[in-house]
């Protein structure tokens, strides 16, 4: 029964942190890339160039939401337009060196504020929340892989 209150409690004090961090992390990116920007920055760094419509389908918004953010990010040199040689039609947009050193700079400050928040934990109190956390990790792995839910 004990563990039972203590695991409703460590699930609710989850979800506020998990939130309340998701405010902080928006909070730095959309300072500088408002509303879509920083989606269509995040996905240029994680998947390199990208045509126009490729962003539109995996944010869900209209090609021409993608031009609006995306000309903005163009005037301010996050980001550039690239020409495919073969099809003159075909665009593909991809980060700057501006636009990279910039969510360089957005993540190291966010680094600074996840340092701040758990400020007060001593070292082997992180030590343990490191190990739980990779724990509950692993744990998901297993339920998604279709070879451990036969064990």
């Amino acid at each position: 029964m004990e563990r039972h209150i203590h695991f409703q409690d460590f699930e609710k004090s989850f979800w506020q942190l998990s939130r309340k961090m998701e405010n902080v992390w928006k909070e730095i990116y959309t300072k500088t890339f408002p509303g879509s920007q920083s989606r269509i920055m995040y996905l240029l760094e994680q998947n390199g160039p990208l045509r126009m419509s490729d962003l539109a389908n995996e944010l869900h918004i209209t090609a021409g939401a993608v031009t609006t953010a995306s000309n903005i990010l163009i005037k301010n040199e996050y980001i550039m337009r690239l020409r495919n040689d073969e099809d003159r039609r075909v665009v593909h947009l991809d980060l700057t060196e501006k636009g990279r050193s910039k969510l360089n700079e957005l993540r190291e400050t966010g680094k600074e504020m996840m340092k701040l928040v758990f400020k007060d934990l001593s070292d082997e109190e992180l030590k343990n929340m490191l190990a739980a956390f990779k724990q509950a990790s692993a744990n998901i792995d297993s339920m998604q892989d279709p070879q451990s839910q036969r064990k």
